[in-house]
């Protein structure tokens, strides 16, 4: 066999032994971390191909030492529909918070201060329209609060201002074209000082005073064209003096004296007596629209 045959000159010089041996190392060096190269690429693309779940378990719910709330809470119904979403700071919500009803429906969005004591409110009726916007301070409403219609988007129907969760200031109900319905005074969300009532046209049809939520003082009712229809006292929501009722062309049609709620005549018809109870319901009572979303 020719000695000088490549594989023979390998194997007997070990110089060239030594060489093939370094250039196998090299080889196998370059190719295994070419490979490990390969199945780094592999792993990174699995790893950026998978669905970002966020793992939100152990930062929700949780209390300090003292048991205060703190974070990101989520309470929910029976059946699994969030209740309410929102943030804590040592008890006390904080930032946005929202409220849903039981299918999920949003119910409100409170936007607290840093304190968590006053938060701008939108509440929503079930329906998802806005219901009411105002603000809350320790949870009671404070200021003016703002009252939309239960079926149509965006209607004001009423404004009225608050202190400390009752009725304190003017209180404006309004017409389907924003003219103003009704204004009405209250203290501590009793009805007090002057109400005024008006025709869809913008002309008064009644002007009367309340007391602590009793009628006291003159009690005035006008047709239309401005000409009265009735005048009259209320002293203690009992009517008191002299009644007198016109016809719509100014004609005086019925008169008599009252003393606690009584007519001094006995035999006063009981049609004319009815007629003034269902003026007096009429063009006083309006629902109350923060209750019903409606005013007509």
């Amino acid at each position: 066999m020719n000695k000088f045959h490549p594989l023979f000159y390998l194997a007997d010089d070990s110089v060239s032994v030594k060489i093939c041996s370094s250039f196998y190392t090299f080889a196998h060096n370059l190719l295994t971390g070419f490979m490990s190269l390969r199945v780094f690429i592999i792993c990174i693309s699995l790893i950026i191909s998978l669905p970002c779940t966020p793992q939100t378990g152990h930062t929700i719910n949780q209390t300090d030492k003292v048991g205060r709330k703190q974070g990101h809470w989520i309470k929910k119904y029976p059946n699994g529909n969030i209740m309410y979403d929102g943030y804590f700071t040592s008890d006390k919500p904080a930032g946005e918070f929202k409220r849903y009803y039981e299918d999920n429906a949003i119910k409100s969005v409170l936007i607290f201060n840093s304190d968590g004591n006053e938060a701008m409110a939108t509440l929503y009726y079930p329906n998802g329209l806005v219901a009411s916007t105002g603000k809350y301070v320790n949870q009671l409403k404070e200021g003016k609060w703002r009252f939309f219609s239960f079926t149509k988007k965006d209607l004001l129907i009423s404004e009225a201002e608050y202190s400390g969760n009752k009725r304190n200031g003017v209180l404006v109900n309004y017409y389907p074209d924003g003219k103003p319905a009704e204004k009405l005074g209250y203290r501590n969300d009793l009805k007090h000082g002057e109400c005024l009532k008006y025709y869809p046209s913008g002309k008064l049809t009644l002007r009367t005073n309340y007391t602590n939520g009793n009628l006291n003082g003159k009690f005035e009712a006008f047709f239309e064209n401005g000409k009265p229809e009735i005048i009259g006292q209320y002293k203690d929501n009992l009517r008191e003096g002299l009644w007198l009722i016109y016809t719509i062309e100014g004609n005086q049609r019925f008169r008599t004296e009252y003393a606690s709620g009584v007519p001094d005549n006995s035999n006063i018809d009981i049609y004319e007596s009815e007629y003034i109870d269902s003026l007096e319901r009429n063009k006083i009572n309006i629902a109350d629209p923060e209750k019903t979303g409606e005013i007509w």
